[in-house]
């Protein structure tokens, strides 16, 4: 469910909060279920300004790639996070890209097309996955 039952994608303000915040630059590292390693050196927007306008019941950033891939994002861990727009240390496919130091590999979703708000009970434990299929919400979409 949506926070506050109402459909936002929070990359419309994107270039809004670019110009009013700047970017920043993270690092991270990230270790992938088959067992290998990415990680780099990303500069983009930060997303806690990003969250200024989602509703206050929110507790997660449901994040989807062009691809139909779908993960969730406790707020709290999104916090730290960046919607990279440049990779400073290497090939820049897959921009923009959410990173944060906190995530899992399952979180830093490649080729970022929404970053929606929303509000998920305290026991739900949405599994990452395609649309429609492991990763949809509780009570499905």
């Amino acid at each position: 469910m949506t926070a506050s039952n109402v459909e936002s994608n929070l990359l419309a303000s994107l270039d809004a909060v670019r110009e009013r915040c700047g970017t920043v630059v993270v690092t991270c590292r990230y270790r992938c279920a088959t067992g290998s390693e990415f990680g780099g050196e990303w500069r983009g927007v930060p997303v806690g300004p990003l969250l200024d306008g989602a509703p206050p019941d929110t507790t997660h950033l449901r994040v989807e790639s062009a691809e139909g891939y779908r993960a969730h994002v406790a707020v709290r861990e999104a916090l730290d996070a960046v919607v990279a727009t440049e990779r400073l240390d290497g090939p820049a496919d897959g921009l923009p890209r959410l990173v944060g130091p906190g995530f899992d590999s399952s979180q830093a979703v490649r080729d970022l097309a929404a970053l929606a708000p929303v509000a998920l009970p305290p026991e739900a434990d949405p599994v990452p996955g395609t649309v429609g299929g492991d990763g949809s919400e509780p009570g499905g979409e």
